[in-house]
């Protein structure tokens, strides 16, 4: 008995004490209602605790000064199992400010790659549109499948609407004629022109001088008037029905022709293993009520949309337009509605992805443990940075003068893994992953896996506010809807060229060049329709003709002649009548017979009139 308890005597003294941990730099706190039966070490100002193997000793010490035990044993082999206990590692749990625990310790998987990093859609072409999408697809065959002909038809006929409310106002009727299918392909053909060649922001007076400063294509695709005219009266929208419709939609006028072209973006191209979810803001510093300022984006005023895309392309999937306060949680079900707004936006933006095993990546205004644990019900895996005053983290993973630099720590639980990395002092670089469950570092960057899995995974709605940037159709206008509408043919041109590259994985043809054919291709019909009318002038017929390589004798007649050359030749109306000139074209104004010294086929006094 006395042998024993001079055993348990000198254990106690080599036991370290409370200071000596604190220099040796061990865990944290316990939770404030721990009991007086543990034998816990306690370092002040942390939120976090150590377990360690303290109950099992205690339980032996007090087994120990029993009087039943202490008469049995008496064997000195007996301060094996306490030297044993002794050197067991410790497990180390963390607490955040609301008591949420951490552990230091992964979980135990059985499997290398677990069932939910397992995607189970292929990227690529949907089923339905691989036939009509392939290697021979040309770009406005894949453009066509996000703009559809019924998208285009709606567009033309809200636009004769407005063309024939104002149509009175005007003295000369010929370019304010009803607008068809082709020649608004034409319109939008000459707006990817402008963004190609950078002159989205020029007057349009400026591509029109004849004078060596302008550009002979837009001249050959539309008049200057007739272009103006469609500026100001493309409508996507009817104009009777969108007061009572504004009630409800505060972007009425252009949420239609919005929902329509996400649809068939959703329908065309299924998306690879990683999406990306951030906003992009809209430039516009017009009237709206839901316009936003973001001081730390380029155009600082603008229409904030939210994204979601592919992380390796930048094919947007899905988004919707930000319409002020509350505007996150529409057409979302009700027990929604008590989540934060950054998690209801996340999960109206990932309907086209649930239950399909991929991962969602979100910058710090995102993510949250709240988000991670709404995405695993829907089969998605989170990856994304926090924000430091999240009360889940604890106080270890906050940047501290005290961490070293490169020095890493990891938090787990069954779902979630924490990290914290320190890229410089002062600085901690907070990730919250539900993909990665262990404490792997890249040894060349001494960077954590998570942070360089978010590091190739965070740029997609980057990527594509970028292109848009590079080749933009935009142009200044007080109208908000005809903005989006910009930004939406933008978007059309990165969507078809990611989906030709994945057709066409075998050509790698530049996006200036995709654009470039798309434009050509949308034009042509309408100058070739414009070719064979006889009230364009006659050096623009020529650029027409060599524009599109046909000769003037492959022109088609029209109906009452063959072209615009006159049957029978009289004397010019408008020249000296002794000099006795034939007539061999029409006045384009007046109609009258004039010869060939008569330029540009207006006679003397509609020139002097001009």
């Amino acid at each position: 008995m006395a042998a024993n308890d001079e055993l348990i005597a000198r254990w106690l003294e080599e036991v370290p004490s409370d200071e000596e941990d604190l220099v040796n730099g061990v865990f944290s706190d316990v939770e404030d209602d721990v009991g007086d039966g543990h034998v816990l070490e306690e370092i002040s100002g942390s939120d976090s605790e150590i377990e360690g193997e303290e109950e099992p000793i205690l339980t032996n010490l007090q087994t120990r000064n029993s009087p039943s035990v202490s008469s049995v044993q008496t064997s000195s082999d007996d301060d094996v199992p306490l030297l044993e206990l002794r050197s067991r590692p410790r497990k180390k749990n963390f607490f955040g400010k609301n008591r949420f625990r951490w552990s230091s310790e992964p979980p135990h998987y059985r499997s290398r790659t677990l069932q939910h990093n397992i995607v189970l859609e292929k990227e690529g072409v949907k089923p339905e549109y691989r036939t009509a999408i392939n290697a021979s697809s040309t770009p406005l065959d894949i453009w066509s499948k996000f703009f559809t002909d019924d998208i285009l038809n709606k567009i033309v006929q809200h636009t004769n609407q407005k063309i024939r409310e104002i149509r009175p106002k005007y003295n000369k009727q010929t370019n304010v004629q009803d607008i068809d299918l082709i020649e608004l392909k034409a319109f939008i053909g000459l707006l990817f022109y402008t963004a190609i060649f950078k002159e989205n922001r020029e007057h349009y007076t400026s591509w029109y001088k004849t004078d060596g400063s302008g550009r002979e294509i837009y001249r050959c695709i539309m008049s200057k008037s007739r272009f103006e005219v469609l500026l100001n009266t493309i409508r996507f929208d009817d104009a009777t029905t969108r007061a009572a419709r504004r009630e409800t939609d505060a972007s009425a006028p252009i949420s239609e022709l919005f929902d329509s072209f996400i649809k068939q973006c959703q329908a065309v191209y299924s998306i690879g293993s990683y999406a990306c979810v951030d906003e992009m803001l809209l430039a516009f510093r017009g009237r709206c009520r839901f316009k936003m300022y973001m001081p730390k984006k380029p155009a600082k005023y603008g229409l904030k949309i939210l994204c979601i895309t592919d992380a390796r392309t930048g094919y947007l999937l899905n988004a919707y337009i930000y319409l002020g306060k509350d505007s996150d949680g529409l057409n979302l079900p009700s027990q929604y509605n008590r989540l934060k707004k950054p998690t209801q936006a996340v999960m109206r933006l990932i309907s086209p992805i649930e239950g399909s095993n991929r991962n969602v990546t979100t910058d710090n205004w995102f993510t949250s443990l709240e988000l991670a644990d709404l995405l695993k019900e829907k089969q998605l895996t989170l990856v994304g940075t926090l924000r430091k005053n999240q009360r889940e983290i604890p106080s270890e993973f906050l940047p501290s003068r005290y961490r070293h630099t490169e020095s890493c720590l990891f938090g787990f639980t069954k779902d979630v893994t924490l990290a914290s990395f320190v890229p410089k002092p002062n600085k901690a670089v907070i990730m919250l992953s539900s993909m990665h469950h262990s404490p792997e570092v890249d040894d060349s960057t001494k960077k954590p896996e998570i942070i360089l899995f978010y590091n190739s995974t965070k740029f997609g709605v980057d990527l594509l506010d970028q292109r848009c940037s590079n080749y933009s159709t935009a142009r200044r206008t007080r109208r908000w809807p005809l903005a989006i509408f910009y930004r939406l043919l933008d978007v059309s041109t990165s969507n078809a060229y990611v989906v030709s590259l994945s057709a066409q994985a075998q050509k790698k043809e530049t996006r200036f060049h995709f654009i470039k054919m798309l434009a050509e291709q949308l034009t042509r019909p309408y100058m070739e329709r414009r070719v064979k009318s006889i009230h364009i002038q006659r050096d623009l017929k020529f650029a027409l003709r060599r524009i599109l390589q046909i000769h003037e004798a492959d022109t088609p007649a029209v109906a009452g002649g063959s072209c615009d050359k006159l049957e029978i030749r009289n004397v010019c109306s408008t020249c000296d009548p002794k000099k006795k000139r034939k007539t061999q074209y029409l006045c384009f104004n007046c109609k009258v017979s004039i010869c060939l010294e008569c330029s540009n086929k207006l006679c003397i006094h509609c020139r002097e009139n001009r």
